[in-house]
């Protein structure tokens, strides 16, 4: 149970990113993640390497994210910029742009772009979160390189 709730606490944030990525809407993602938690710990017998924890646990994430989404039928975004207060005006305007235009990707592009980019997850991990093969997330996340790349010319 202690290492559970470590491992839980380790992975907040990802679990954050995730169920915003999906959802765009707060209280949402904390239901979600409340349901995962909760899923999480009832099925802990399934998860055989305590080192898969966090792509088990963000897949179930997803999962219950998308659930929600079924149900409420909310539009998809991502997480609000963070950004420190020591960056300067252009890293911050930067880092919106960037945000916005990962904004206008559709899913799964939108999805593999924050899994792998600002959870720092491989692409193997980023498979079995989103339940499509290494091969298909590398197609997404090229795709959606291209597509931020065509986008951004614009501004850059």
């Amino acid at each position: 149970k202690d290492t559970f709730c470590r491992l839980i606490k380790q992975n907040e944030k990802a679990m954050y990113s995730v169920a915003f990525s999906v959802l765009s809407n707060e209280s949402d993602a904390a239901d979600a993640i409340s349901e995962s938690i909760y899923r999480a710990y009832k099925s802990l017998d399934t998860l055989n390497n305590i080192y898969a924890f966090k792509p088990w646990l963000l897949r179930i994430v997803r999962n219950c994210a998308v659930e929600l989404v079924r149900s409420n039928k909310n539009l998809l975004s991502i997480d609000d910029v963070e950004v420190e207060e020591s960056s300067s005006e252009n890293e911050i305007v930067t880092a919106l742009t960037l945000r916005k235009a990962v904004e206008q990707l559709k899913q799964p592009y939108r999805e593999v772009v924050v899994l792998f980019y600002f959870e720092d997850l491989s692409l193997a991990q980023i498979s079995k979160i989103t339940g499509a093969s290494v091969v298909t997330a590398k197609q997404q996340l090229s795709r959606a390189r291209k597509m931020l790349r065509e986008m951004l010319m614009e501004t850059f």
